[in-house]
């Protein structure tokens, strides 16, 4: 049986993709649609705590990724021994492979 994964954890450059993410939101929709995006985000990362296997293996890009989307953007995690790490959230629009 697998162990059971403890949370997530962000990387620095998923920490500065949201706040980059919230920024943009409060200017362009307001601060409680900002704020609701986040959260949105947020339910998607215990969802991958849960059930990790749910995203799409992304070996193309880089070993032992995986991605979701969630409205407009790509969450990137790695599946680790205790935790998710969730490496980036990239607006879909972007070349995602150079990102990483």
């Amino acid at each position: 049986m697998k162990p059971k994964l403890k949370g997530y954890k962000l990387s620095e450059s998923a920490d500065i993709d949201l706040e980059d993410i919230f920024d943009y939101s409060e200017y362009h929709h307001g601060i409680s649609q900002a704020a609701k995006y986040l959260t949105d985000l947020d339910l998607v990362f215990d969802a991958l705590v849960l059930n990790p296997q749910i995203g799409r293996k992304r070996d193309e890009i880089k070993k032992g990724l995986y991605s979701i989307p969630e409205q407009e953007h790509v969450i990137f995690y790695r599946i680790l021994k205790d935790h998710i790490r969730i490496v980036r959230v990239l607006h879909g629009s972007k070349d995602l492979p150079k990102h990483f």
